[in-house]
C-alpha cells in the first residue's frame, strides 16, 4: 500500500469508516498476529490480543498523528497491549508446540516440508530462550519492522540498550542454529 492510500485510509478511518480501517489494517494483519504469536506463544492468547489491539487502535485513531509512521503506532499499541495482558495476568510464556507451527504450501517434496517444519521449530525454541527483553526487541523488528529508535520508544529504554538486546538475541539464535546443524 502506498503512503498517499495509507494516508487516505487513514483520514477516512478517524471519521469512522469501518471498511476504511478494514482496509487499513489488512496489510498488517499478517505480520500484527505473527508479532503477538511469538510473544505469547499461545494461537488463543494472540487471537485475543489481536482483537484488543484492533479496539485499542480503533479507539486511539482520533489521537493518531500523521507524521508518525502507522506501522510503528499500530504495533507499539500491539506491543502495549501484550505487556498489560502479560503483567495482568502474570503468565510465563511457553514454547510453541509443532502442532501450532505454519503449514508449508509445499507438498510436491515432503521431504522439504519436513526439514522446514524441524527448522522452524528449532528457530522457535531459539527465539524462547531468549532473555525477555532480548526476545521483545529481536520480534519487534523482526515483525514488527519498527527502527530501533522506535523500539527503544516504545520500550522506553535507551537505543544503546536496544541495539545491545538485539546484537545479543542474533549471536545467541545464531549459536543455536549452528549447535544443531541449521546453519
Amino acid at each position: 500500500m502506498g503512503k498517499y492510500l495509507e494516508y487516505q485510509l487513514i483520514l477516512r478511518s478517524k471519521q469512522g469508516d469501518a471498511s476504511a480501517f478494514g482496509a487499513l489494517i489488512k496489510d498488517y494483519r499478517k505480520q500484527l498476529f505473527s508479532y503477538l504469536l511469538k510473544i505469547c506463544n499461545n494461537r488463543t492468547t494472540a487471537e485475543d490480543l489481536f482483537q484488543d489491539t484492533l479496539i485499542r487502535v480503533w479507539a486511539g485513531l482520533p489521537n493518531y498523528n500523521e507524521q508518525n509512521r502507522f506501522s510503528s503506532w499500530l504495533f507499539s499499541i500491539a506491543h502495549n497491549t501484550a505487556m498489560d495482558s502479560y503483567r495482568r495476568k502474570k503468565v510465563r510464556s511457553r514454547v510453541i508446540h509443532t502442532d501450532e507451527l505454519p503449514e508449508s504450501k509445499d507438498f510436491a517434496d515432503p521431504q522439504k516440508d519436513v526439514e522446514l517444519k524441524e527448522t522452524k521449530e528449532i528457530l522457535f525454541d531459539a527465539v524462547n530462550t531468549l532473555p525477555e527483553k532480548q526476545k521483545q526487541v529481536f520480534l519487534l523488528r523482526q515483525h514488527g519492522e519498527l527502527s530501533f529508535r522506535e523500539i527503544a520508544e516504545l520500550t522506553e529504554q535507551p537505543l544503546n540498550t536496544v541495539l545491545s538486546h538485539m546484537h545479543y538475541s542474533v549471536k545467541k539464535i545464531r549459536k543455536i542454529l549452528r549447535e544443531k546443524n541449521v546453519i
